[in-house]
């Protein structure tokens, strides 16, 4: 019997979640208790997270997707830059602005100033998941999972 390794789930402990989403462990087992993290009993008795549930459950900043621009956090990119800069139309910008998916710094006359980490996060994921009517992100501005 050949092995799948691709279905394979990884399971840490309740601790190693608490610290991941840097919660307290009654936190942890509400969570399960809600369903918002899958656990399951170990061999050894004890109870273990799934490592995707908890990534399910992390902000789209603490994502190693998002890490990786992470110094551009507050740095403010007028819409017109951005969209130069990362190649985007400047309506897509303004249309994830308007879900919350980036970030608006403020106003510079009548320039729109984004989070230029939001930016660069947004246009990888869009990169990489990309195609005409697909879905890149979810509800919460995490790569959209099919």
């Amino acid at each position: 019997m050949k092995l799948d390794k691709s279905r394979l789930e990884l399971f840490v402990t309740p601790e190693q979640a608490a610290r991941q989403l840097g919660v307290d462990l009654d936190s942890i087992y509400q969570l399960a208790d809600e369903g918002k993290l899958r656990a399951a009993v170990m061999t050894d008795g004890g109870v273990g997270i799934s490592q995707l549930s908890v990534n399910e459950v992390l902000p789209k900043e603490a994502l190693p997707e998002y890490q990786v621009n992470a110094g551009l956090q507050g740095v403010p990119i007028s819409i017109n830059e951005a969209g130069r800069k990362y190649k985007l139309n400047t309506s897509t910008l303004t249309r994830w602005m308007q879900r919350g998916l980036i970030r608006q710094l403020g106003k510079d006359g009548r320039k729109t100033l984004l989070d230029e980490a939001d930016v660069a996060y947004c246009a990888g994921v869009y990169r990489q998941n990309s195609g005409q009517g697909k879905w890149a992100f979810d509800d919460a501005g995490r790569p959209y999972k099919r």
